[in-house]
């Protein structure tokens, strides 16, 4: 056989052997309503993550609001969620069990009233904020609603719709503050403008985002759980996970002035 002809034959048959072993990963996965963009860094890590694993990624985006979206997973109408672990998820869901930012969602900044800042000056530690006897809102079963309990502080679970308590912070109504995520907080700003930033204090709990699969019905993303375990766990070493939150998410560290704040750290449950 001529060389170059051997060449070429050699290079089909790894062409061949490379499409045998790779497959199309469908997912039927939420655009969330009410976190606008918040969806991008996700969708994108998923792309090239199955992309660099040697798969095919073909995601099925729905637009839902957030606890719709729990309810679609629950029930096989979507295939895949992002949301923080906790024990009841990792039973409830099928997870992988990969922590996908690095752990953003743990560190929380206070929405509070404007004008509000001053007592919020004197916090040095998470004595001194329980001391303030001020009350967080929650939407509810959120995970933050069992952090702030193991915690000792003070909090109530919004019974509707949880957009609407960005809207009762600046009235004065039954809370006093939203802790929201670094990944989170200013994009919401901008939709909020009653609402200030809190300037010194960020809380910290040791949990990050997983992605969850569904277990049954029609769209059902447990058949993928091995090659999307094996997927995020390559994006995680390969260093894919911590370049793309520099990418959504660099500015905001800055702009936050996170690494002058004062850093409380919360106990986090099981």
């Amino acid at each position: 056989m001529k060389w170059p002809t051997y060449i070429f034959t050699s290079l089909f048959l790894m062409l061949l052997l490379s499409e045998a072993h790779s497959e199309t990963i469908q997912l039927h996965i939420p655009l969330i309503s009410d976190s606008p963009k918040q969806h991008q860094y996700f969708h994108e890590l998923l792309n090239i993550a199955i992309k660099d694993a040697g798969h095919i990624p073909k995601l099925i985006s729905s637009e839902l609001p957030q606890l719709r979206a729990k309810e679609y997973l629950k029930y096989g109408g979507i295939s895949i969620f992002w949301m923080v672990e906790s024990t009841q998820r990792n039973q409830e869901f099928e997870p992988i069990k990969v922590g996908i930012t690095n752990g953003l969602i743990g560190k929380r900044i206070l929405f509070i009233k404007v004008g509000d800042q001053e007592q919020y000056n004197q916090v040095k530690n998470l004595d001194d904020f329980r001391k303030l006897n001020t009350v967080g809102g929650m939407g509810k079963d959120w995970f933050d609603a069992k952090v702030w309990a193991k915690n000792r502080l003070r909090y109530q679970e919004h019974s509707g719709m949880w957009t609407s308590i960005f809207k009762m912070i600046p009235k004065g109504r039954d809370y006093n503050y939203f802790a929201r995520g670094v990944n989170e907080i200013l994009v919401e700003a901008k939709q909020y403008p009653k609402l200030a930033i809190e300037e010194n204090l960020v809380l910290i709990y040791d949990r990050d985002y997983r992605f969850y699969l569904s277990k049954t019905g029609p769209n059902a993303g447990i058949k993928y759980h091995t090659v999307l375990s094996l997927a995020i766990k390559k994006a995680q070493e390969s260093g894919l996970i911590s370049r793309l939150v520099r990418k959504y998410w660099e500015h905001d560290y800055e702009e936050l002035n996170y690494d002058k704040r004062i850093k409380i750290h919360l106990k986090s449950p099981d």
